[in-house]
């Protein structure tokens, strides 16, 4: 079976047109993502305006990462405690890791990792556990 010039193009044409109809699939996909990301974040924040909800806990955690104190002292370590302190429950907590995943698509226990003394995390994990 020979295959002519003719035919090579036509296969070299399909070939770049599936190419490039795939990449732009991909790249639709990943536009119409992030935007449903933004619009489940701009909800999240929204409903961060309200007393005891975990997305006003989730708020509250990332203003005291990124509290840069006058001096540019970094993480504001009592905030973050008082925050602990306030979420009720175990499952309120699970809800704010949640809703911080949500809201800053990062995961609220690394993020206290990175941010924390060894000693300060294990203070926060012994405060959660100690409530019902």
């Amino acid at each position: 079976m020979n295959v002519t010039d003719q035919q090579l193009k036509n296969y070299r044409n399909v070939g770049i047109a599936v190419a490039c109809a795939t990449g732009a699939a991909a790249g639709l996909f990943f536009i119409g993502r992030r935007i449903f990301r933004e619009v489940v974040s701009n909800a999240s924040q929204n409903d961060s305006l309200t007393e005891g909800d975990p997305a006003t806990f989730a708020k509250q955690l990332k203003m005291a990462f990124e509290n840069d104190m006058w001096l540019g002292m970094g993480t504001d370590e009592e905030k973050i405690f008082d925050v602990f302190r306030q979420i009720p429950s175990k499952a309120m907590y699970a809800k704010v890791q949640r809703e911080y995943t949500r809201m800053y698509n990062s995961n609220l226990n690394a993020d206290l990792e990175d941010e924390l003394s060894s000693d300060e995390y294990n203070d926060l994990i012994v405060l959660i556990g100690a409530k019902k």
